[in-house]
């Protein structure tokens, strides 16, 4: 009889043999999404362990998405997963707001990037929601008080509020709106938006 950890090593040779593209793609999405919402908030792992818990690559995978209603409910769905798997990591503040940027910078890495933003689907991804892009939006068009609290505080009404609020100003809610946020722009003095 062989040793559990012989064992064990050979799960994990299995495991590196039948790694797949896809594979290499959810493991740079994950590592993307994590970066982006990681800042005194939780480890990657942790956030590995809720995005493998949600149906985040399962939808990236299948790419069946065809109207912004459909895409939405999605949204809340695995926001909600998302949020529920790092609560019972004990992870604290797990918001609506870091679900949807952890969302958004997995598909812009898995989808919309792949796909050069084109396709059906890349029409209704939202994309990743911060301090800059709301500040340049904000300035650019004018609209005041377009979030009265930080991305990282957002509530589930408060984010589908912004969402709303945007969409008002006719403005598309898919990867365009990031020519607001500039990745070289850190620092934002403006307290409300």
């Amino acid at each position: 009889m062989k040793s559990l950890s012989g064992l064990l090593y050979y799960r994990d040779k299995l495991m590196r043999e039948a790694y797949s593209f896809q594979d290499y793609i959810h493991d740079y999405a994950v590592w993307t999404a994590a970066r982006a919402v990681q800042r005194k908030f939780t480890s990657t792992q942790r956030i590995k362990e809720a995005i493998d818990q949600s149906t985040l690559r399962e939808f990236s995978e299948s790419r069946e998405c065809s109207t912004a209603e459909e895409f939405n409910n999605f949204h809340i769905s695995c926001s909600n997963q998302i949020i529920e798997t790092l609560k019972k990591a004990n992870v604290a503040n797990p918001t609506y707001g870091r679900a949807a940027k952890i969302i958004a910078i997995y598909l812009k890495t898995s989808l919309i990037i792949p796909m050069a933003g084109q396709g059906v689907i890349c029409q209704f991804i939202h994309p990743p929601i911060d301090r800059i892009l709301l500040t340049n939006l904000s300035k650019e068009h004018k609209i005041k008080k377009l979030c009265e609290k930080g991305w990282t505080a957002l509530n589930e009404v408060e984010y589908w509020h912004l969402y709303e609020r945007i969409k008002l100003e006719k403005l598309k809610f898919d990867w365009s709106l990031e020519k607001y946020w500039q990745p070289e722009q850190e620092k934002i003095e403006s307290d409300k938006l």
